[in-house]
């Protein structure tokens, strides 16, 4: 049987504690890489970009931003093997479009 995406939404788990002394494998985080840089979008603008912190000092700068509008998060941010923070282009600006156009040339 071959699984789906639906699949493996429904049998996703909630982590609700994160134990600091577990880490997540170099090969598993270098998949996850893939995964995200591979993230198909519109045209293929990917208004997106990934952030991820796995060390120390990356996690506690993640943790001081969450602080404001989310500060329960705070202390999961900081004891989790990587933490990654999603963000979007708020506006597709006319050189960020020419760049998509000529990496799109480039690649053929």
């Amino acid at each position: 049987m071959t699984s789906t995406i639906t699949d493996y939404s429904r049998a996703r788990y909630t982590v609700k504690a994160f134990n600091p002394d577990r880490r997540i494998s170099d090969a598993d985080m270098a998949k996850v890489r893939d995964l995200l840089r591979l993230s198909p979008s519109s045209t293929n603008l990917q208004p997106w970009y990934f952030v991820i912190a796995s060390t120390e000092e990356g996690k506690a700068r993640v943790a001081k931003s969450a602080e404001t509008k989310f500060p329960f998060n705070a202390p999961s941010i900081k004891k989790a093997s990587h933490v990654i923070v999603f963000a979007s282009r708020l506006e597709l600006t006319e050189d960020y479009l020419q760049k998509v156009l000529a990496q799109e040339e480039a690649d053929g």
